[in-house]
């Protein structure tokens, strides 16, 4: 089930993109496999997105921490409309691949995307500091897209702690999202 066919590649969603009708946007042949732990590393947020008016998410490589996500499959031809998606022609993330441990305990390779600029790791009851918050738009698509993949109930338990930073998304962004 977690493997990809022909012209097709795997990546794993933490952030926005655990939203079937935010990855659809810019990429209609995701397909939806299951979830899938990254172990080893911390979801944080860092960089401010104007469209999204607060940080966005990205990943922190950090010790016994793990991230919960969305793995789908998508066609190899999508794969730039996915990097542009994540701002990689302007070094906003980069690619990468990781190892995924599936429910079922198989580990797949997958792709995913990592911010140039990480904050360093913070203890996990830290609390987000203001300027890395995300806007309350952002996390309420992380949540609901956590929420539709069946993402494990203590992590998504997590993911509601996190403070947003009171801001709404452009209209633009709310438009494309429906979420009005």
């Amino acid at each position: 089930m977690f493997v990809p066919v022909d012209d097709t590649f795997l990546y794993f969603a933490y952030g926005s993109n655990l939203l079937k009708k935010r990855i659809h946007i810019n990429n209609p042949s995701a397909e939806f496999l299951g979830i899938g732990r990254l172990d080893n590393h911390q979801l944080d947020f860092m960089k401010y997105s104007e469209h999204w008016r607060g940080t966005s998410a990205t990943i922190v490589p950090t010790n016994d921490c793990y991230i919960w996500g969305a793995v789908w499959r998508l066609q190899n031809k999508d794969m730039p409309s996915l990097d542009w998606q994540e701002g990689v022609e302007t070094n906003w993330y980069f690619p990468k691949t990781v190892d995924i441990v599936t429910t079922d305990g198989t580990v797949v390779q997958c792709r995913t995307y990592q911010q140039t600029v990480n904050p360093p790791p913070r203890n996990e009851d830290d609390i987000i500091p203001e300027e890395q918050r995300p806007s309350s738009t952002y996390l309420d698509c992380i949540l609901k897209g956590a929420e539709e993949c069946n993402l494990p109930k203590e992590y998504v338990l997590k993911l509601h702690k996190i403070p947003h930073n009171g801001q709404k998304a452009s209209p633009k962004m709310i438009e494309k999202l429906n979420m009005m």
